[in-house]
């Protein structure tokens, strides 16, 4: 009877330690639209359109960014503010973007190019409510869910990618100005592009590997790892590779402390025997070793010089509103012929199939599109949430301590190659991004009381 007892009583006591968490039909109804984002922003492709890439998967990302929105105003929020100083890094944070985004909406009306402005704000604020989205309860309840579906649709187009390198399966006849490097992007279309978005997906796998329990999960991310490392090979991206070793230094480094400079220090070596053994990406880095020495560095980072300089010449003219959001292509011919003309030397790019709306540069850009206190801001904002979500990490026995070594490393690899790229301005890698940034923010302050952790 003694043991009748307490196995009734042990079968009782069961349900309180293991209460299921209540189930949030809004939250998860955002999660499935964010997903399709997802999906839409790697895989849409309208090859009868004139723009057969980026506008099916703008058009795709932002109506369901919209509608994760929309279901989640029946969701339960909370003030920001609760239980946080104003003084904190996650106040400020939050603070700082708040007062960029309206900055940047002031420089849209005030813009000389108003129409132009006004449209990309529209889209500007699309984007941004993948911030809030990222702090509610639709990544708290299906993180994993939109990890899986960011993993496999960076899994397919790195399997494309890797067929069209090897000339297996052209998917698409693009247009190229030589080689075969510009038509290895898969179904996201521009290498580059792709390349960011699979670094991304190699630091995901990476964490991982080196934090699940489950054998079988970490055989999958090991494989992933590997899958997407191939795909970066072949598309020969240099400032992919840069992100891919920032993030995985950083999920080194936040995971085992100061033992992690020989791991660390092993998997650049790895990345750059597997770089030195494809002989494409060895003829590419020697071409820049070239460049370098015969100082033309314009060439080395691959004609950004001239964005570049034109951004900075853009920020002297109009700095406190700069030109407005979404101008910096209306503006950059103009600006980088004053400058060629200043400097006496040419900052031309002579491939055919680029072009510049964007600085190459998601720091400089704000400068020059919405003046000085903008870019200030959106600086301050990013630098305080990787200030909050350190200080989290200083909690050894923390439950969520692995999500936030995650977030770090993700967002670590999204800073790096926004020095010489522009991921947030391309849904294939903005979306995860912002999405980590929102999530970061969210759990970068103990919780809650009652709160989904």
């Amino acid at each position: 009877m003694a043991k009748k007892r307490g196995g009734r009583a042990s079968r009782g006591r069961s349900p309180a330690r293991q209460e299921k968490k209540p189930w949030d039909l809004s939250a998860w109804i955002a999660a499935v639209c964010l997903a399709i984002a997802v999906l839409g922003a790697g895989l849409a492709v309208d090859s009868g359109a004139e723009a057969s890439f980026d506008a099916p998967k703008r058009l795709t990302a932002l109506l369901f960014i919209g509608l994760a929105a929309a279901a989640l105003s029946f969701s339960r929020w909370r003030s920001p503010f609760a239980r946080a100083k104003l003084s904190s890094p996650r106040s400020l944070c939050l603070l700082l973007a708040g007062g960029a985004l309206v900055w940047a909406l002031c420089a849209a009306f005030l813009s000389p190019h108003r129409i132009l402005a006004l449209d990309a704000t529209r889209a500007m604020l699309l984007y941004a409510l993948l911030l809030p989205i990222g702090a509610s309860r639709a990544l708290a309840r299906g993180g994993r869910f939109l990890l899986g579906a960011f993993l496999a649709v960076a899994a397919i187009n790195a399997v494309i990618s890797i067929l069209q390198a090897r000339g297996l399966y052209q998917p698409f006849v693009l247009r190229t100005d030589f080689g075969s490097r510009e038509s290895t992007g898969g179904f996201v279309g521009n290498v580059g592009y792709l390349a960011v978005a699979l670094a991304l997906a190699a630091v995901c796998a990476l964490a991982l590997l080196l934090s699940s329990r489950r054998l079988l999960l970490r055989m999958a991310a090991g494989g992933g790892a590997l899958l997407f490392a191939g795909g970066l090979l072949v598309n020969r991206n240099l400032t992919s590779l840069t992100a891919l070793l920032a993030g995985s230094a950083i999920l080194l480094f936040t995971i085992r402390g100061r033992r992690a400079f020989l791991p660390a220090a092993g998997l650049a070596l790895t990345i750059v025997l597997a770089a030195v053994a494809y002989t494409p990406m060895r003829l590419r880095i020697r071409e820049s070793i070239s460049f370098a020495r015969a100082g033309d560095w314009n060439r080395v980072l691959t004609y950004r010089v001239g964005p570049w300089k034109a951004a900075m010449a853009m920020t002297r003219e109009r700095p406190l509103f700069g030109y407005g959001p979404g101008t910096f292509g209306a503006e950059y011919v103009p600006h980088r012929l004053n400058v060629e003309i200043e400097s006496r030397r040419r900052y031309d790019n002579p491939l055919r199939t680029s072009s510049y709306g964007e600085a190459h540069c998601d720091y400089l850009q704000p400068f020059a599109e919405a003046g000085v206190p903008a870019g200030l801001a959106v600086s301050g904002a990013v630098a305080f949430l990787f200030l909050g979500l350190a200080r989290s990490l200083r909690r050894r026995d923390w439950e969520g301590r692995p999500e936030a070594i995650l977030l770090m490393a993700i967002l670590g690899a999204g800073a790096a190659a926004a020095l010489t790229w522009f991921p947030l301005q391309r849904p294939i890698s903005a979306i995860p991004l912002l999405l980590a940034a929102g999530r970061a923010w969210r759990i970068s302050e103990p919780p809650v009381s009652g709160e989904v952790p």
